[in-house]
């Protein structure tokens, strides 16, 4: 079996839930113009070699792809089903699971994966160098003893195996994962909204403010269904008497509002909402200049 060269920041078990015989609407935004498609959940939201790690052998290359990606996405298809089913109690492993996707989401576009990348990249190099520069200065004791040897026996893929480390990492946040398990969850059921939701590759809102309540977390996972998390239980209970309608258009809007490239939706009713909002929120930057400043001094002996 061929390793997979699609690889899904938005997975294909995602956005099944819009899709209608095998196929949900694809409104892309290219060059400034929304171009509205018809594709089948795995021909979308993909990015070719995505998280490819460059530098080691043909059977490492895919490894983040073919088995933690993989793990994630497989893992938490399931949970999905029970939430949209309206089974929230569902077992410890797939609880995790479902964490560990949620934190996925934040980190697993192209736009992303390429800053984290490149940052982590930019460290190795300057810590190299450095390395190179004063290696008799600088040598820990478990280094070899010439530089030639260092060089001789240092991994060419090694700042790239330590960019897809970073990232797996990240993605498995305990801090985050630790908040998330303590909070309540709950499924909104938007059954009596005049608007199906939207999803996007930004499809999660992190606070999510509405008239009647501040929520921590909040996913569609169906055309009616968004899973929320909160910290505080009422406030999850008072969105079950808000005003459907009006929630899922503060949903779409945020949705649509945050993504880069894709919407997606049951149909192109939505297509003049999208025009009007895609891509006008700014995108989350994970390393400010600031902290990439910070952290650069230290290979490059500034700090």
């Amino acid at each position: 079996m061929s390793d997979p060269r699609k690889h899904h920041y938005i997975p294909a078990f995602y956005l099944r839930h819009w899709a209608t015989n095998g196929f949900l609407c694809e409104m892309r935004s290219i060059r400034g113009r929304i171009v509205v498609h018809s594709n089948a959940p795995d021909g979308t939201g993909f990015h070719k070699d995505l998280y490819k790690i460059d530098g080691v052998a043909p059977e490492l290359a895919q490894y983040f792809e073919r088995s933690f990606m993989h793990m994630v996405d497989t893992e938490a298809a399931q949970a999905m089903r029970n939430f949209i089913a309206g089974n929230m109690d569902v077992p410890v492993k797939e609880r995790n699971a479902w964490i560990r996707f949620l934190l996925s989401l934040l980190f697993r576009n192209p736009e992303t994966v390429a800053e984290l990348r490149d940052h982590v990249l930019t460290l190795c190099r300057e810590s190299f160098q450095r390395l190179r520069n004063s290696y008799d200065e600088l040598r820990p004791p478990d280094f070899p003893a010439t530089l030639a040897e260092f060089d001789a026996q240092t991994n060419p893929g090694t700042a790239e195996i330590i960019a897809s480390n970073f990232l797996q990492q990240i993605m498995n946040s305990e801090g985050i994962a630790n908040r998330l398990v303590r909070m309540r969850w709950r499924r909104l059921n938007l059954w009596r909204s005049r608007h199906t939701l939207l999803t996007s590759d930004r499809p999660q809102c992190i606070p999510m403010r509405f008239q009647t309540a501040s929520v921590a977390v909040v996913l569609p996972i169906s055309p009616r269904i968004a899973f929320t998390a909160c910290e505080d239980d009422r406030a999850l209970q008072a969105l079950a008497l808000g005003d459907h309608t009006e929630m899922a258009l503060q949903i779409n809007r945020q949705v649509v509002s945050q993504a880069r490239q894709y919407v997606w939706g049951l149909d192109d009713g939505a297509l003049s909402f999208v025009r009007k909002h895609i891509c006008t929120l700014p995108d989350r930057k994970f390393v400010s200049d600031e902290a990439n400043a910070l952290s650069l001094g230290q290979p490059r002996g500034e700090a």
